[in-house]
C-alpha cells in the first residue's frame, strides 16, 4: 500500500489547517447545540500514576541484589508500554485537534466540522461528522487530498466510531493511511467504559495487514488495577496488577512467570 505523503502528514500535524465550517442549518431548523468532541486519547486511557509516582532504585535490567532484577520496575515498563497501545487515539489527535476550534455546521442530519489546507502546491481538507441518535451519537472522519499533480484521493475514512453522550463509554476504529481509498483496513480499535473516576475497562486491539497482531485489556476496579496483553499470533500472555492501596502487585511474563513485589515496592515471593 503506498502511504500518504510525509508532506501531507507534516502540513496536516503541524502546519495547521483553516476551518471553514459555521453555524448554518437552514431555514426554520433549530437542532440546538452540536454534540461536544470526544477526547479520545483521554477517555481510553489507563491511570498508571502508581507507576509515574513511584520510581525505586533497580530499573528493568538493572541488578538491584545479587541475582535479582526489579520485579516493580518489569511491571512499570509494561505499564507505560501498555498505556500507548490504549491511548493509540493520539497518533490521529493531530487530524481532529483542529475541529476543536471550529464552529460545526448542520446539514442532511450531520453535525459537520470541516477545515482544509494547503502547502507547496498540495491541498487538502478534512471532514468530521456526529450524527445523534438515541442516547449515542456517530462520528466519522473523511480526508480528501490534491497532491497538485492530477493525483489525489476523495474522502477517505480515517476513523468512525460511537460513543455515548458524554463520552465515557464508545468504540472507535481507526483506519490505516493510505493514498488508495478504494477500501478501508482498520489498524487499531478501542473501546471503553468508564462508570467512575475509579472503575473502567478498556480493550483495544492492534492489527498488522489484517491480522490482529496483540489486544490489550485493561481494568481498573477502584484500588485495583489489571493489564493483560495478549499476543494475537501465540496466545501468550503477559499481565500486570497493582494494587494503589497497598501498594503490593506482580507481573506475570510469558516467558519468565510470576514475579511479586511487597508494599515497599521491594521484590518478594508469590504466594
Amino acid at each position: 500500500m503506498k502511504k500518504l505523503s510525509y508532506t501531507l502528514l507534516i502540513a496536516i500535524l503541524f502546519v495547521g489547517l483553516t476551518g471553514c465550517g459555521d453555524d448554518s442549518t437552514g431555514p426554520g431548523t433549530d437542532p440546538g447545540q452540536a454534540p461536544a468532541i470526544p477526547d479520545i486519547s483521554q477517555m481510553a486511557k489507563p491511570d498508571i500514576s502508581f507507576f509515574e509516582e513511584n520510581n525505586p532504585q533497580g530499573q528493568k535490567g538493572k541488578v538491584i541484589l545479587a541475582g535479582e532484577y526489579s520485579n516493580f520496575s518489569t511491571a512499570r515498563f509494561k505499564a507505560i508500554f501498555g498505556t500507548f497501545f490504549a491511548s493509540f487515539g493520539q497518533v490521529y489527535m493531530g487530524f481532529l485537534n483542529p475541529a476543536y476550534n471550529e464552529s460545526a455546521e448542520f446539514k442532511d442530519g450531520l453535525w459537520e466540522w470541516s477545515y482544509s489546507y494547503s502547502s507547496e502546491g498540495q491541498s487538502g481538507s478534512m471532514r468530521f461528522t456526529a450524527q445523534e441518535q438515541g442516547s449515542s451519537i456517530n462520528w466519522k472522519m473523511y480526508m480528501s487530498f490534491d497532491d497538485g499533480q492530477g493525483g489525489g484521493y476523495d474522502n477517505y475514512k480515517v476513523m468512525e466510531g460511537t460513543t455515548n453522550k458524554d463520552g465515557s463509554e464508545g468504540q472507535w476504529t481507526f483506519n490505516a493511511l493510505d493514498e488508495d481509498n478504494s477500501t478501508t483496513e482498520a489498524v487499531a480499535t478501542t473501546e471503553w467504559n468508564t462508570t467512575s473516576d475509579t472503575e473502567r475497562t478498556i480493550t483495544t486491539k492492534i492489527y498488522d495487514e489484517g491480522n490482529l497482531s496483540t489486544t490489550f485489556d485493561y481494568e481498573q476496579n477502584g484500588v485495583e488495577h489489571t493489564m493483560i496483553f495478549t499476543d494475537g499470533e501465540s496466545s501468550d500472555e503477559d499481565e500486570v496488577f497493582w494494587n494503589t492501596d497497598t501498594k503490593m502487585g506482580y507481573v506475570i511474563d510469558a516467558n519468565e512467570g510470576k514475579l511479586c513485589w511487597d508494599a515497599n515496592l521491594m521484590n518478594t515471593p508469590c504466594s
